[in-house]
C-alpha cells in the first residue's frame, strides 16, 4: 500500500513539472533566439572591424573577418 502511494505521489509530481516546462518553453526559446540574433550581431561587428580598422588588417587575415561576417549572418536569420 505504501508503495502505491508513493507512485501516486510521484505521478502528480511529474504532471505538474510537465505543465511547468510547457509554461517556461516559449520564454526559454524567445531568449535562445535573442541570444543568438545578439551574437550574429556581435560577430558581424568584430568582423567588420577585422576587415575594415587598419591595426587590425595588419595582423589578422582577411578571410577572418570575412568568416565572421558570415557566420553572424546566418546567426541573424534564424
Amino acid at each position: 500500500m505504501t508503495s502505491s502511494i508513493r507512485l501516486g505521489l510521484n505521478e502528480k509530481l511529474y504532471a505538474c513539472a510537465d505543465t511547468i516546462c510547457e509554461v517556461q518553453a516559449p520564454t526559454a526559446s524567445f531568449e535562445r533566439d535573442l541570444f543568438t540574433r545578439q551574437t550574429g550581431q556581435a560577430l558581424i561587428t568584430l568582423g567588420k572591424i577585422f576587415v575594415n580598422v587598419h591595426p587590425f588588417n595588419d595582423h589578422i587575415d582577411r578571410n577572418t573577418g570575412q568568416l565572421l561576417i558570415s557566420i553572424g549572418n546566418k546567426l541573424k536569420k534564424k
